[in-house]
């Protein structure tokens, strides 16, 4: 039987979150790479036609330029074309990092559907729902993959144990740990009378602007 903070159930509860992720964010995935192939079909027969542009031309038959001018646009040519060709390529990769930089957006922003949402959470421990909570931030806006996206992100870095050295701290500076009192502290046989712990606050959620948006 696993403790619900194992590290065992919380790899287990991360292969439930990218299971998930996985599956809301394939169409998307699977279209981006439909452009991108399309893209670079697009940048091979335009660069391929720049390249044979202009093998035939022979500058001989030009006197105005000369002998010596006939041989350095010669030589010159090919590296015209290979300029043309770089260019070219900036300006398909240029395009395509911005359309997918929009893509990768849009994808983040796309809330989780309910029904997606209410199938994942109760196969979750409840330290990981927290940190669910947690990304969540202040609830303005919907759920979103980018939110599914930082959660797992969170896990993998030890969010549950931060959230709880965070509740400890709180405790501490609320006056609500159990200590001592202070006139039994010279006294060190008499009975300490402890104050009772209150019960563990839910993790306070991060304010909206500080929301991290990962790649997905």
């Amino acid at each position: 039987m696993m403790n619900a903070t194992s590290p065992e159930r919380v790899r287990q509860d991360c292969r439930l979150i990218g299971q998930t992720l996985l599956k809301l964010a394939l169409p998307r995935l699977l279209v981006r790479a439909v452009v991108l192939v399309v893209a670079a079909i697009v940048w091979l027969l335009v660069a391929s036609w720049l390249l044979s542009l202009g093998q035939g031309l022979n500058f001989e038959n030009l006197p105005i330029v000369g002998q010596d001018g006939s041989n350095f646009l010669q030589r010159a040519l090919p590296y015209a074309r290979w300029g043309v060709v770089v260019i070219w390529t900036l300006i398909i990769f240029f395009i395509a990092r911005a359309w997918v930089a929009s893509d990768m957006a849009a994808a983040r922003a796309r809330p989780v559907p309910s029904d997606d949402l209410a199938d994942l959470v109760p196969q979750l421990s409840d330290e990981v729902v927290a940190v669910l909570r947690w990304v969540w931030g202040s609830r303005d806006e919907p759920f979103t993959l980018g939110d599914l996206r930082q959660a797992l992100a969170e896990l993998r870095h030890s969010r549950i144990g931060k959230l709880d050295l965070v509740r400890q701290q709180a405790d501490i500076l609320d006056g609500r740990a159990t200590r001592q009192p202070m006139g039994n502290l010279g006294n060190p046989g008499s009975p300490a009378t402890a104050r009772p712990a209150a019960s563990l606050p839910q993790p306070e959620a991060r304010p909206a602007g500080a929301r991290i948006e990962p790649n997905l």
